[in-house]
């Protein structure tokens, strides 16, 4: 074998490795795809669901209107990309696409972030969102310890169970939140600690910048209505990717992110065009088949309602998030 050859081969398989890299459109910080690519797709990355085997995958996020089901927001993102990064691009293109101000929006845990809640709270807008630390609240290493809301908040210090004072020690600015703790004696003496902490230095409680405002839509989160507002999330989520796999949803036709996405909206377009017609105005009776006029019956068909008539009525009141790789 020409060893000059070979080397020439290897060095222009590499640039244009590296060029695929450069062409990524969305950077995936997870662990394994920082240190693993693929060479065929660099778009997608590795992932795993629960117990099962580590893919490459994509992510598709929809929104999707509560009355009709219409598919009003879609948007393709490799499998790694958090869901909750996704809402704000996700409400400004359902506005977008419907010209209407949205009320609430409702989603899955994955999407009950910190920064999800303040920002449907400056937006004017209701998070009907289930809390993604409360869903793992008392698993791991936090499974019998006490939570955050056994600790009673002061002015800058917080109460824990036991009745020892935590300070504000120290100011993540990153993070936008405070941490307070009690002294490393005091948590080593105390009975409660098994059930406390199991670190080494004693327990600390965190406290947002903006927790006011975030305890406010916590709290509207667990409201009745928004208990409501889940549970039919769960079905029409369910319905809508269920449909979708009629048209091929589940397995990527195309390499690549943006041919990824033309698929997703063909599925979505689809979708929606099965809405329009299924709520028609006029159907095609057997009578003017007989008469040879179906292709009239289907125009009146089409022009007796559209998509943007559905999403104009006053009932639509709130949109659906979720997002599913």
């Amino acid at each position: 074998m020409d060893t000059q050859s070979l080397k020439r081969y290897l060095i222009s398989g590499y640039r244009q490795l590296e060029k695929r890299l450069d062409d990524l459109q969305v950077p995936k910080t997870t662990p394994a795809n920082s240190r693993h690519i693929s060479t065929t797709d660099p778009d997608a990355s590795v992932t795993r669901h629960s117990t099962g085997r580590s893919k490459l995958r994509y992510k598709t996020h929809r929104a999707v209107d509560q009355k009709h089901e219409i598919i009003t927001a879609t948007k393709i993102t490799p499998g790694s990309v958090d869901d909750g990064e996704m809402l704000t691009e996700m409400i400004e293109t359902h506005k977008k696409n419907t010209q209407k101000e949205l009320d609430t929006v409702v989603a899955d845990s994955r999407y009950g972030t910190i920064d999800t809640y303040l920002i449907c709270h400056d937006l004017g807008i209701k998070a009907h969102i289930p809390s993604l630390e409360a869903t793992q609240r008392g698993s791991g290493r936090k499974k019998g310890i006490f939570p955050k809301e056994a600790f009673t908040y002061h002015p800058d210090t917080f109460t824990c169970p036991a009745g020892k004072i935590l300070k504000r020690r120290h100011h993540y600015k990153q993070r936008n939140h405070y941490e307070y703790q009690a002294s490393t004696g005091t948590c080593a003496t105390c009975e409660l600690r098994v059930q406390c902490t199991r670190s080494k230095t004693g327990r600390t409680v965190k406290r947002h910048l903006r927790q006011d405002e975030l305890d406010t839509m916590l709290y509207d989160a667990k409201s009745r209505q928004a208990k409501r507002d889940i549970k039919t999330r769960q079905h029409l989520s369910e319905r809508s990717f269920g449909r979708s796999t009629r048209y091929g949803f589940k397995r990527a036709r195309w390499r690549r992110l943006w041919r990824v996405e033309i698929q997703d909206f063909l599925i979505a377009a689809t979708q929606n065009i099965t809405v329009l017609i299924t709520h028609s105005q006029e159907k095609i009776s057997k009578s003017n088949a007989q008469r040879g006029q179906a292709m009239w019956a289907q125009r009146a068909t089409w022009e007796g309602i559209s998509l943007g008539s559905l999403l104009r009525e006053p009932f639509n009141r709130f949109t659906i998030v979720f997002g599913l790789a």
